[in-house]
């Protein structure tokens, strides 16, 4: 504690107080400037900023690296017709550098647009090397129509158009009348189509039924026309209406009774007429000369 202060008589009986001992001045304290505060805090943090920027650099490197690439890629299954359309499909859709981890998403996409493809799977087949295999749609039936446009369906009944627009149909043709139009590739068949459709997927497990036709008009009904060839017999010509085909089930049980009829008696007949079911109309065929 500091001593109390005592007055002091002057010898001309003053009294006065000494005055009070002067205090040093304090050390002034220095600000720490901004750059020295930036410095201490990296000396504090420098073990994992040394990890985060050696991590950063390792994902930079493997991300441009050409084994994190996609350098080539093979395509399979594709008909030598669709090359072109299939090149063309790939580059709208991938530009370089193509990631791996994003390419086989963006190339089965791309893939798929195409009408006559049914699905393309991806592969990885090495270091930025990768497979895709592409299955095309089976052309189940052709569909011409009045002035010979061709078009194709797959076994669900899918419209699209081949790359080899020569293809072969596996169950028969379809032929539209004037007065029916012409379906758009990417449709599904429906109504008379998807009728005559189903009688041709029907029929064309027959061994003995060939060159299957079916005729479709909105005016003249469903008609389907075959030839019946039977062992070593000739072929002979069957023709089989339907018109609306509403009891289609009904009709198509009836058709297959009169395929196992002996084939003289359908050589005779010019056409059979199974429009209504349980009265079916058999006419024969008219037989050169005369009485």
């Amino acid at each position: 504690m500091s001593k109390p202060q005592v007055p002091i008589q002057e010898p001309t009986g003053k009294f006065t107080l000494p005055a009070p001992t002067a205090k040093p001045p304090r050390r002034p304290i220095r600000k720490f400037g901004r750059v020295r505060k930036l410095f201490a805090w990296l000396w504090r943090n420098a073990e994992p900023l040394a990890w985060s920027a050696t991590l950063g650099a390792l994902a930079l490197s493997l991300w441009f690296s050409p084994r994190t690439q996609l350098t080539r890629l093979v395509v399979q299954g594709a008909p030598a017709e669709a090359r072109a359309a299939v090149e063309q499909a790939i580059r709208t859709h991938l530009r370089a550098p193509i990631a791996l981890s994003d390419a086989p998403r963006r190339t089965e996409h791309a893939l798929n647009t195409l009408d006559w493809t049914l699905h393309a799977r991806w592969r990885a087949a090495g270091i930025g090397v990768a497979h895709i295999q592409i299955t095309p749609r089976a052309p189940e039936v052709l569909i011409e129509n009045a002035d010979g446009a061709r078009i194709f369906a797959d076994p669900t009944g899918f419209v699209f158009l081949p790359p080899n627009r020569d293809a072969k149909p596996l169950s028969g043709r379809i032929r539209l009348g004037q007065d029916y139009p012409t379906p758009q590739r990417g449709s599904v068949l429906n109504s008379e189509m998807r009728k005559a459709f189903t009688i041709l997927q029907q029929l064309h497990r027959r061994t003995d039924v060939q060159s299957l036709l079916v005729q479709v008009s909105k005016a003249q009904g469903i008609r389907m026309v075959c030839n019946l060839q039977r062992g070593t017999e000739p072929p002979f010509s069957l023709q089989v209406r339907f018109g609306d085909a509403r009891a289609l089930t009904t009709q198509l049980e009836r058709l297959n009774q009169i395929l196992e009829m002996p084939s003289e008696q359908l050589r005779k007949s010019e056409y059979i007429d199974i429009s209504v079911p349980g009265a079916e109309v058999l006419k024969p065929r008219h037989s050169g000369g005369g009485a």
